[in-house]
């Protein structure tokens, strides 16, 4: 359980090593496992280590599970041994332990200790940091945004937000993030498995916004509504009523998000959209599926709830994009909905999508045995505070995207 980090300099749990007399152990328990620690405190440790390496001897620094306190100082004292930068010697302790979960508050305050952190660069623009910025509404909404400020985003080959925040954390460093739009979400976002998954994704994002005290905008769902039955339009105060994995991932993640800003003083906008389609998605996959129907001239069956059609509130990726960029320039946090108001049913939507491609498909309606949510955005907090409203009629959009699909 040691991990060797150069020949002289280790790390490993403290159970590993009591009975060890060729080293010298360098026990950080003392330091706390969160915010909190002295700068002082801090730098004794990285001296001691460093006084223990000029006299030549082995050292292994260790804390209860070998994984943050002890690795995060060992990179403290790699830096001023070595004469190397923090950031540096904090990638190298990645790379030799293969440690992706040091805290961010530990690498915080172990880099002020060792006192070579990059300083922010003069910059006329703002850089943003977006996770998922590869995925449908990332990819429009960098584009939008790379006229007026620098964008930075990371793959997921890059920064694995499932392995821990060490990465995300000296990226942000790296470049200077002001804002992070937090998009990224696992590929399959409607298992259990998901739902935990966005939880452990979001939870790396907040502890590096608020450690380096970094603005965050987060996209949410409507979805957090979905428990409701029958025809609602839901503004920001309505109780959050959630059903399904993704419902339920959101709504955790928005408590989770209130926690931090609570306990940890973040800045951060909550951007609830409705169902967001364009061109580059194949979501809503209803849409997509009913274009593939009518263009093969196939049967269309849609749902009919005990409450009538499913409706939804579709909104535009144009539309979208606009209002996450009215977010970030406004710098205003607190919770933002973005929809049209409008309800349109599955029905219509595919009686529409045949017309507009000459399809003979018909459409028909299959009972379900259950109540529907049909659930409408009110956004006058967006128009009034930030000028936003959505501007794409949902007929107009669907014809777009029926040419592109009919062309194809």
């Amino acid at each position: 359980m040691i991990r060797w980090i150069t020949e002289q300099l280790g790390t490993a749990p403290a159970s590993e090593v009591i009975d060890l007399h060729d080293v010298c152990i360098l026990d950080v328990r003392d330091l706390v496992d969160k915010r909190g620690n002295s700068v002082v405190a801090i730098k004794n440790k990285i001296d001691q280590g460093v006084q223990f390496l000029k006299k030549g001897h082995r050292v292994i620094i260790c804390c209860d599970y070998g994984i943050s306190r002890s690795n995060a100082v060992a990179a403290g004292v790699l830096a001023v041994h070595k004469g190397i930068s923090y950031l540096e010697a904090v990638r190298i302790v990645q790379q030799r332990t293969r440690e992706t979960e040091i805290k961010p508050e530990l690498l915080k305050i172990v880099g002020q200790a060792v006192g070579n952190l990059p300083l922010p660069a003069a910059a006329s623009r703002q850089t943003v940091l977006i996770t998922g910025g590869g995925g449908f509404i990332g990819t429009a909404l960098r584009t939008r945004l790379a006229a007026d400020f620098d964008i930075v985003c990371p793959a997921r080959s890059e920064i694995d937000l499932l392995k821990g925040a060490t990465q995300l954390d000296l990226l942000t460093l790296e470049c200077g993030a002001q804002t992070i739009i937090h998009l990224a979400m696992p590929r399959v976002y409607n298992s259990n498995t998901a739902a935990g998954q966005s939880i452990t994704m979001l939870r790396n994002v907040l502890d590096v916004a608020a450690s380096r005290q970094i603005r965050l905008i987060y996209l949410s769902s409507w979805e957090v509504f979905s428990g409701y039955a029958g025809e609602l339009w839901v503004d920001e105060e309505v109780p959050l009523f959630s059903k399904g994995p993704y419902g339920d991932a959101k709504l955790l993640s928005e408590a989770l998000i209130q926690n931090f800003k609570r306990s940890h003083q973040l800045n951060c906008a909550i951007a609830r959209a409705s169902p967001v389609y364009g061109p580059g998605s194949d979501r809503p996959k209803f849409v997509y599926n009913f274009l593939d129907k009518a263009v093969r001239g196939e049967t269309i069956v849609t749902h009919r709830y005990l409450n009538g059609d499913a409706m939804l509130d579709l909104l535009h990726i144009n539309d979208l994009v606009d209002g996450l960029t009215r977010l970030i320039y406004s710098f205003e946090s607190g919770v933002f909905h973005f929809g049209t108001g409008k309800l349109t049913s599955t029905f219509e939507i595919a009686s529409y999508l045949c017309r507009t491609v000459g399809s003979t498909s018909q459409v028909t309606r299959i009972e379900v045995e259950t109540h529907a949510a049909r659930i409408a955005m009110k956004t006058d907090k967006a128009k009034s505070v930030l000028g936003w409203e959505a501007k794409v009629d949902v007929w107009a959009g669907l014809e777009d995207l029926a040419q592109i699909k009919f062309k194809g």
